[in-house]
């Protein structure tokens, strides 16, 4: 491999994969990434496709914002409706005592579900690590060897004592069924962070009044009104900001909502924030020990957002070194759709002005960043996000995320972050924003992150990623 033209140690991702999986089949899939110095893949849903059985059934694939040629290919040359269905058959001992059923692989998918496991083996061979995406327990959508399950009776919880139950038997089957895959990526659970009205992800919008959110908040000796009043104060917090408390509070408590202290101590916010720390934390703790228990050598690793967002989200990634072996805070800095930061710190500062007379862009910028302890870049004001990010911006706030993002996944060898460029229709990150963050994280001392996606990529961000993984 030739050297990185930094000089640095070369930052390589975890290629992220979703359908269809049968890339994988062709041998010079693995080679083109054994060429640009990469050795980790994750498959994000380990599925089979099927024919739909009805024209309301099914998905597009490739998806239609995949443009890499090899996702087409796989199909033919053209994009066709297929159904994500298990890649194998569950083994009835590992459910034992679950409501939900996991799914079943039809009869006539085996011998792709067995040429799906020799393309896995072909992987390992070429001395490529696997890990599978468990996207947040539910397996709705695919799932780490799954199809997915009947919801028709009702929906998830991650509160509910069978969603990390149902993790670990997923994994044990799918390490049963493809013991290639050696790591598992926890995506999530998250409680919501945004405050724009209607957002999917607002977090008023949010069902947190469930019987399992009830029985859970009761098992742990919370009044779950306390909780539910703790969300409506917050509300009432976010429109008390005229000008003059903006400045007050800039002065007297910088940092305040970034602050899990904070949180803690505030007597309107404290059960509500108590209620979400301790659902994440029982969540993503009982299934990595319970994955654990029963495949020991199985890398686990765990999702979070931004760290400024960590205490509304409801994760502690401080605390979270005790009870996962790889962190993955997401560089997910896109605008205009979901889940993307710019997007998200535009919409909040744009609603604080809604909410508040007398407030302005400019006043709400510098709330929200003295909020959250987030560095403004005076060359790249809020009200520009969506658009090219400068440089500055790159050496503040992204600067400052990646630092704490490191610091509290304990360090650049337990630091796994997610990387995306868009995500539903948002706007995308260019190749040079992708470039200027790489290198933000390289410089800190970072060696791998998972790239989300491989299906979506072009030629132009191809060639970024090759210059930091292999040096070219």
């Amino acid at each position: 491999m030739s050297s990185n033209p930094s000089g640095q140690q070369p930052l390589v991702p975890v290629m992220c994969l979703r359908p269809p999986n049968d890339i994988l089949f062709d041998e010079s899939f693995w080679d083109e990434l054994k060429d640009a110095g990469i050795t980790e893949i994750a498959l994000q849903w380990l599925c089979l496709l099927d024919e739909p059985g009805s024209d309301d059934e099914g998905n597009i694939y490739p998806q239609p914002e995949d443009t890499h040629p090899r996702g087409l290919a796989a199909m033919g040359g053209e994009r066709v409706k297929r159904v994500p269905t298990a890649a194998f058959n569950p083994t009835p001992e590992f459910y034992e005592g679950f409501s939900w059923q996991p799914p079943t692989m039809p009869a006539h998918l085996t011998a792709q579900s067995e040429k799906l496991s020799a393309a896995l083996d072909l992987g390992r061979s070429k001395g490529v690590t696997i890990f599978a995406v468990d996207d947040k327990g539910y397996f709705l959508h695919g799932g780490f060897g799954s199809g997915k399950l009947d919801t028709t009776r009702r929906a998830p919880s991650f509160t509910s004592p069978e969603m990390p139950a149902m993790t670990v038997a997923r994994a044990r089957d799918t390490a049963k069924h493809f013991p290639q895959v050696t790591g598992l990526l926890l995506d999530g659970p998250d409680f919501k962070w945004e405050i724009k009205p209607g957002h999917r992800d607002d977090l008023w919008v949010e069902q947190i009044d469930t019987p399992e959110n009830r029985d859970f908040a009761s098992s742990e000796g919370m009044d779950f009104q306390k909780i539910l009043d703790g969300r409506e104060h917050f509300k009432e917090f976010l429109h008390g900001f005229n000008p003059d408390h903006a400045r007050k509070f800039m002065s007297e408590a910088s940092g305040a909502l970034a602050s899990h202290d904070w949180w803690r101590d505030h007597p309107n916010f404290n059960h509500w924030y108590s209620f979400k720390q301790a659902a994440v934390e029982w969540s993503v703790s009982s299934s990595y020990r319970g994955v654990k228990e029963h495949l020991p050598n199985m890398q686990v690793a765990n999702s979070s957002r931004l760290p400024f967002a960590d205490p509304l989200t409801g994760h502690n990634t401080t605390r979270k070194q005790g009870y996962i072996d790889l962190q993955q805070p997401k560089q997910y800095w896109w605008s205009g759709g979901v889940a993307g930061f710019r997007g998200t710190i535009f919409n909040w500062v744009e609603t604080l002005v809604d909410w508040n007379d007398g407030l302005d862009t400019d006043l709400a910028s510098e709330l929200f960043g003295s909020m959250f302890d987030y560095p403004l870049a005076a060359s790249y004001p809020i009200s520009d996000y969506n658009g090219e990010a400068t440089d500055e911006w790159f050496s503040t706030a992204v600067r400052d995320q990646t630092t704490k993002m490191i610091a509290n996944s304990g360090g650049q060898e337990r630091f796994l972050p997610w990387v995306g460029l868009e995500h539903f229709g948002s706007n995308w990150l260019t190749a040079s924003e992708l470039d200027r963050l790489l290198s933000e994280m390289q410089s800190q001392g970072a060696t791998r992150y998972c790239y989300f996606i491989y299906n979506s990529m072009e030629q132009e961000i191809w060639d970024v990623i090759r210059k930091y993984s292999a040096g070219t």
